[in-house]
């Protein structure tokens, strides 16, 4: 049974590199996304993506506000009328609204990257091996 080391290890690789791992230019100034609770109606790709690729954007803008609304919806019109957006708050520009009902999480990913002009982190290797357990933090 591995110790918590390497899981921790492999929990910050996968959250430090990869896809979606992006770093905003300075005049980003939030992001706000909304969508309902069910996946049904095209909401599947926005909860995707608040799976996968917002605690990696988050990681790498860790001063950036991010706010995700989830909406509750009980009748099937509250369903198909729910709102499934991204909004990009700018410092020196009006927000940048983004319809992202009925996409897919890496089509999203490549929404943000175009509207915004992020670049992706660059890759580096996991750091290998196991710690030494005979050093002694505090003698």
């Amino acid at each position: 049974m591995p110790g918590r080391f390497p899981t921790q290890v492999a929990f910050l690789t996968k959250l430090s590199i990869g896809k979606g791992a992006l770093k905003l230019p300075s005049n980003v100034d939030s992001i706000l996304l909304t969508f309902k609770k069910l996946n049904s109606y095209g909401h599947m790709g926005a909860r995707k993506f608040w799976r996968l690729y917002l605690p990696k954007i988050q990681f790498h803008n860790p001063k950036l506000p991010i706010s995700v609304v989830r909406t509750d919806a009980t009748t099937e019109a509250e369903h198909k009328g729910a709102p499934c957006t991204l909004t990009i708050g700018f410092t020196d520009r009006s927000p940048a609204v983004l319809n992202i009902k009925n996409k897919h999480s890496e089509s999203i990913l490549k929404d943000i990257i175009s509207a915004t002009r992020a670049t992706q982190v660059k890759d580096t290797a996991p750091p290998l091996g196991k710690p030494d357990m005979r050093i002694k933090l505090n003698p």
